[in-house]
């Protein structure tokens, strides 16, 4: 009942708890973006891609972001949830296509809308595994496996 009382004194209920939880999300998604956008700034389109990637997955992988993203997937998959927290997480979903269709823009064989959401559901997919798998889930080479599909696949 106590830890209750000191959550309850910073937020006012569950609903706006959950809603700084999510906004902490898309900080983390913002800084990827950030930290990326110096390395990147007048680079072709595949390093810009791969230094996206890279630095997803290193996000991915760091062990305090790693509970951040466990907590996010259990309450998607609540539909009560998805319907408190829909406005922001539209809004990192377009973060996240914003970020990825930048890049693929300017790569001639791509479809930036489609590939980008094929990225980005597919970095879910990796997520989700990684995250509740046991500590033998073998990232960096899914990792290294994913850039170079991708990288084949646009001709890269």
């Amino acid at each position: 009942m106590a830890i209750q009382n000191v959550v309850f004194h910073h937020f006012k209920n569950k609903d706006e708890l959950l809603r700084e939880v999510f906004i902490r999300m898309a900080e983390i998604i913002n800084e990827v973006g950030d930290n990326i956008e110096g390395i990147n700034e007048g680079q072709p389109p595949k390093e810009r891609l791969v230094n996206l990637l890279e630095h997803i997955f290193l996000s991915m992988s760091s062990a305090e972001q790693k509970l951040y993203y466990q907590f996010d997937f259990q309450v998607l998959s609540q539909s009560s949830m998805r319907i408190i927290l829909k406005d922001l997480l539209d809004e990192r979903y377009q973060l996240m296509m914003d970020s990825f269709q930048s890049i693929l823009s300017d790569v001639p064989s791509a479809n930036s809308v489609v590939d980008s959401h094929m990225l980005i559901a597919e970095i879910d997919g990796i997520a989700l595994n990684y995250l509740f798998a046991e500590d033998d889930y073998p990232l960096d080479e899914i990792k290294e496996r994913f850039i170079n599909k991708y990288l084949l696949l646009l001709g890269l």
